[in-house]
């Protein structure tokens, strides 16, 4: 009896000490910029796909669930925010009517998505390691509105298009960073490249009072980073 009561706490004692030195899962936030890339960020007025998007920020909540000590399950709500650019536009219209002055004004891109991903572990040092990561999930894009309009004539609205709404599909791929500080928390910055296409319909586009409705494909593509701390349950 002796014998089986030190058994079964020897097994209970190993059991415990597994539980408290692997975490079962991890929540988290991260705060941090998100940069402009390719057509999304550019500018030019002959780039039908160009967004008029300046770097923004991003926020991001996620989890992720240990299924080994290698190899975990995330999952990412982010939000980002991108101002936007119609310089160029203003100094085209601006071009071909020399006689006339122009202003303009325009709304922000907002884009919400909700990744499903995995992360590899892979160790460097005794606190410190590197997560390469891949998610993937739908994404909802709000595109931003703009108006130009002449100084010289309030009447004549030159060039408008209204800000409209799409689901589309989003990936992203990077690689992650771990510092583990004390027994439940942990730094968790990111490194991203993340990129989706909506479709957005029924957008009103507006020249000289002269209303065109049509639909196009949203590409939003950025590179994150952000600094993250995370919470781990055991």
């Amino acid at each position: 009896m002796n014998k089986l009561m030190v058994i079964s706490f020897l097994v209970f004692s190993v059991v415990l000490t597994a539980q408290t030195d692997s975490p079962d899962f991890y929540l988290g936030i991260s705060y941090g910029r998100a940069f402009t890339l390719w057509d999304f960020g550019d500018d030019d007025i002959t780039n039908p796909d160009a967004g008029f998007a300046a770097d923004g920020s991003k926020l991001d909540l996620f989890g992720g669930f240990f299924l080994n000590e290698k190899v975990t399950v995330t999952g990412t709500f982010r939000y980002q925010t991108f101002t936007t650019e119609i310089e160029n536009l203003i100094e085209d219209i601006s071009t071909d009517n020399p006689d006339l002055n122009f202003s303009g004004s325009t709304e922000d891109w907002n884009v919400y998505y909700l990744f499903l991903g995995i992360t590899y572990k892979i160790k460097v040092y005794k606190r410190f390691s590197l997560y390469p990561r891949l998610g993937i999930g739908p994404m909802w894009v709000d595109t931003p509105g703009f108006s130009i309009r002449s100084l010289d004539n309030e009447l004549t609205q030159n060039l408008s298009r209204s800000s409209a709404s799409g689901l589309g599909f989003a990936y992203e791929l990077g690689i992650g960073l771990v510092t583990n500080l004390g027994k439940h928390l942990s730094l968790m910055p990111t490194f991203t490249l993340s990129s989706g296409i909506a479709t957005i319909q029924d957008v009103e586009n507006t020249t000289d009072n002269v209303v065109v409705t049509s639909s196009f494909d949203a590409k939003v593509q950025s590179f994150n980073l952000g600094l993250s701390l995370a919470y781990r349950f055991y």
